[in-house]
Order: structure tokens, then sequence, then C-alpha cells
């Protein structure tokens, strides 16, 4: 569930907008058009002001479980779902790496490697989360991409693939962790 607010602010809207914020956080409620989240008396924040050529960045970045806020059963389901993709992708990442790996060496990866990454790639797309639909579509055009690279035994366009899908990787990662 995302709630983005992306505008242009005066100095004062701006500073207003923090202090309700930072008003809903003191009280333990945090609330938004998409819903009402208990803040725990403690979590994990990174704030950054960082200026760079007469331009400053101020990027505040705070995260902790919202399960609480969820009956017995949703609970179960986002549990178990999270148990999955973890799976899911820990076991995507062991089939890239041996595919990496050989095409790495020059060699074409093993038939097995290449089928498991390719299966659990998928697995990983039909259970992702809606908001990353566009990460996905252009992951699974690099990885079908690698396909036609590995069946024609192209090389060059498989290691070229490789990369691109190591970069979605680690690019969605960064964006929705």
């Amino acid at each position: 569930m995302k709630d983005e607010t992306e505008k242009e602010f005066s100095r004062n809207e701006f500073a207003d907008y923090l202090v309700t914020l930072a008003a809903q956080i003191r009280a333990g409620k945090l609330s938004s058009e998409k819903g009402k989240w208990t803040v725990p008396e403690k979590f994990g924040a990174k704030i950054q002001i960082k200026e760079k050529k007469g331009r400053i960045a101020l990027k505040l970045n705070c995260r902790w479980s919202t399960l609480g806020d969820y009956t017995q059963q949703d609970r179960k389901q986002i549990t178990a779902w999270h148990a999955t993709m973890k799976t899911v992708k820990k076991r995507m990442g062991s089939s890239f790496k041996e595919v990496t790996k050989a095409a790495g060496s020059g060699v074409f990866p093993e038939k097995k490697s290449i089928d498991d990454f390719v299966a659990t790639s998928r697995v990983f797309a039909e259970s992702a989360d809606p908001e990353w639909s566009d990460a996905m579509e252009e992951y699974m055009d690099h990885l079908e991409n690698f396909i036609r690279a590995a069946e024609e035994k192209q090389l060059e366009i498989m290691l070229h693939e490789i990369r691109d899908l190591q970069y979605r990787m680690k690019a969605c990662h960064k964006e929705f962790k």
C-alpha cells in the first residue's frame, strides 16, 4: 500500500505538513487516505540531507511492521506470503548465481540451472505485489530475451541480458524493499 505526496509546497505549507506528521507519530497513530496504522515506540529511520552543486535533497525514510494492525487471519496470510516470497527469492538467487557463474566463464549454463531460474522468476512474478507491476514487466521482458539468447546459443546477448536482469533485481530491491 503506497501513499505518496508530490507537489509544490510553500515553506510554511511544508513545515505544517511535517508538524502534522510529527504530531501523529508522537500520538502513536499515523493516518492517510489509504488507512490508519499504529506507530511503535521504537522503529528504524534514515534521515539524509545532501547538498550538491547548488541543490539540496532531504530524504526521510521510516519503517516498521504494521502486522499488529491486521486481523489474525490477515496476519497469517501476510506472513505466509512473506515466507513464500523469501523462499522463492532464495531459490531464484541461487539458480541465478549458477547461471551467472557459468556464463561468466564463457560457457552456457546447464539447462537445469536455466530452467530453475526461469521457473522461479515466473513464480516470483505471479506472486509479486501489484505495486511492482511495471518493474516486473521490465524484468520479464529481459527474462524472455535471456531465454531466447540461451536457446539460440548467443553468448554475448545472453551475457548482456544477465547484466540487465541483475541490474533490474538490484533496482527492484532498492526501490521496493
